[in-house]
């Protein structure tokens, strides 16, 4: 990378960086921690690299991030952190089948009320782990749900009914940390293949749109319109993606993963959050 590519790149870098320190300061993350976290980045970027190069040495890697080498040895050595088990994906596959498998619908489409436990009568909630095929306690995952604000239990009739604000979880909340974590993950690993890819390889679909000097009607009128449309593809790519994978659980082949996502980013204009 010639010198003005890698300084522009470090402006650019530092841009990128700005939201993502806001997120450190509001959970206590100082430099120290931050600046382990880079290393430890850098070498298994690095160690990546140098694996498919055939040049995988402590020198070689130091070289390529700059790292000490008693950093890289102290990386090689410690053991790579394992990611826990995702309550998100045990919430969101929970709420994606009761929002589009007929038997979980009533006959209009919306999500029915479900008991707890089901009976030979109706479906429960216990019915709705086992159909996602869920590897966690039924009581887990509708803790999880509960204690967002995702599920309501009446408590008259003790029936849990899906909220219209589905996934749209406290901001403090575990799970909101590992939807962060996941989508953002998603689309740098997209927009960084489609940097450095060369010309003729293929590519990850990733386009925006950008528009300034609007006014606050103009822009809310947008967002309302973005968010329908928005929501009507993520709930149809849902259905198909639900319907795929019951297709081919249990396939060898079945190895693969795909993430879709939308946003919708305001400045200077006033968010309208939950759906109304």
């Amino acid at each position: 990378m010639s010198n003005t590519k890698s300084e522009t790149f470090q402006r650019v870098l530092a841009r990128l960086l700005r939201p993502i320190a806001r997120a450190m300061i509001a959970h206590g993350v100082t430099l120290g921690a931050a600046t382990d976290a880079l290393k430890r980045a850098l070498f298994d970027a690095a160690n990546e690299a140098a694996l498919k190069s055939g040049k995988r040495t402590d020198s070689q890697i130091s070289l390529m991030t700059g790292l000490h080498r008693k950093d890289v040895r102290r990386l090689k050595d410690e053991p790579e952190v394992v990611a826990k088990r995702s309550l998100l994906n045990a919430t969101t596959l929970a709420v994606g089948i009761w929002t589009s498998v007929p038997s979980f619908c009533d006959k209009s489409g919306e999500p029915r009320p479900l008991a707890k436990t089901g009976s030979r009568k109706s479906l429960g909630f216990d019915d709705l782990v086992r159909t996602a095929r869920i590897d966690l306690p039924v009581s887990t995952v509708l803790q999880a749900l509960l204690s967002e604000g995702v599920v309501e239990q009446s408590d008259g009739d003790q029936l849990l009914r899906l909220t219209r604000d589905a996934l749209l979880v406290s901001p403090d909340s575990q799970i909101q940390l590992q939807a962060y974590e996941k989508n953002l993950l998603a689309h740098l690993h997209a927009a960084t293949h489609n940097l450095l890819t060369k010309d003729d390889d293929p590519r990850h679909y990733e386009r925006a749109a950008h528009f300034n000097q609007l006014t606050d009607l103009s822009v809310q009128k947008l967002e309302k319109a973005a968010r329908k449309q928005a929501q009507q593809t993520l709930e149809k790519l849902n259905k198909q993606a639900l319907a795929f994978q019951d297709q081919d659980r249990g396939n060898k082949n079945a190895r693969g993963s795909f993430s879709v996502g939308s946003y919708i980013f305001m400045r200077n204009a006033k968010i309208r959050g939950r759906e109304e």
